[in-house]
């Protein structure tokens, strides 16, 4: 993961009304993110279930993602 994103009304595609789930607004007005993330892909392929996933930190210290 290497940042914080706004989900797009596109994943409304998969279930109306996902973004307005997703996403708030705090008491002063900042939008609180409930989902969203991006990420980098290092190598292209097929994701089948039961396929491995690896998590591999990053060199400390480590810091809080911020939105991109």
């Amino acid at each position: 993961m290497t940042g914080l994103r706004n989900p797009c009304a596109q994943i409304d595609r998969f279930q109306p009304g996902l973004t307005a789930a997703v996403i708030d607004r705090g008491a002063s007005g900042e939008i609180v993110r409930k989902a969203g993330v991006m990420g980098v892909v290092l190598a292209g392929g097929e994701v089948r279930p039961g396929d491995p996933i690896v998590v591999q930190l990053p060199a400390l210290p480590h810091a809080p993602l911020q939105p991109v």
